[in-house]
């Protein structure tokens, strides 16, 4: 048996909550001097975690494993194999939260629900502070080859379903609730809000107008995944199995 102390027992939880770390995620509950390599070795090795390798720059990312998975006290599930769709949604959940500057943290659905009284849609769900307001990030990572067409499609989807929700519509009115978009670059990120902020033939109002759209372009997260536009990340799981971003 593994005794794990509670430097470990974070960086285990940390994976679980966000379903994925990376080696500068985790450097951040360490001490000063800390040496997150040492440490996430000795993780792999015990088999806690499980290791994604092959990203750009010689990175890789890190995910629990069914026993890591038990020993941070979260379902069995994120202890399971990621594809590579649910990596890159994760991964840049993660990023999107440790960005340098930000106060935000990702939570689970469920407790968020119930912390409103609401069945909310599933997705990633991030709690943060912006000018003195607590705002729900309501989260989306398109694939680096997603069109912006099919991003804005999936906006209008997520923001007519929380306009249904009598409390969801009201904290979207006061700017207490916002939709997210992650994305690795600058380009894409003004790509994305010209087109959100451009009125669609036959709407009364552009998409900007109806809801608080937060286009964010994470440095780490274009680092990670690569920031062309005209190719498919690829990596390695332990497994030696080659995943790609998928193209939608």
């Amino acid at each position: 048996m593994v005794t794990l102390d509670e430097t470990s027992l974070a960086i285990l939880r940390m994976a679980g909550l966000y379903h994925v770390a990376t080696r500068s995620t985790i450097a951040t509950l360490l001490p000063e001097g800390g040496e997150p390599d040492k440490r996430l070795a000795k993780l792999v090795k015990d088999g806690l975690l499980r290791i994604h390798k092959g990203l750009p720059g010689n990175r890789s990312v890190y995910q629990l494993s069914k026993k890591g998975a038990g020993a941070a006290g979260v379902s069995p599930a994120r202890g399971r194999l990621a594809g590579a769709q649910s990596l890159l949604k994760n991964l840049g959940v993660l990023l999107f939260c440790h960005a340098s500057g930000t106060e935000r943290h990702r939570v689970e659905s469920e407790d968020l629900g119930e912390a409103l009284g609401v069945e909310l849609p599933d997705g990633a769900y991030c709690l943060g502070r912006h000018k003195d307001k607590t705002i729900i990030f309501d989260c989306y990572v398109p694939g680096p080859l997603t069109p912006v067409a099919t991003v804005t499609w999936h906006l209008k989807k997520r923001v007519r379903h929380a306009k249904k929700i009598p409390t969801l519509a009201a904290a979207i009115k006061d700017r207490r609730y916002a939709f997210a978009i992650v994305v690795s670059n600058k380009a894409r990120r003004k790509t994305i809000m010209d087109a959100v902020r451009t009125r669609a033939e036959g709407e009364k109002v552009a998409l900007i107008n109806r809801a608080q759209i937060w286009v964010e372009a994470v440095t780490d997260f274009g680092l990670l995944i690569g920031t062309a536009g005209n190719h498919l990340a690829s990596m390695s799981s332990g497994a030696n199995q080659t995943l790609l971003w998928p193209e939608p």
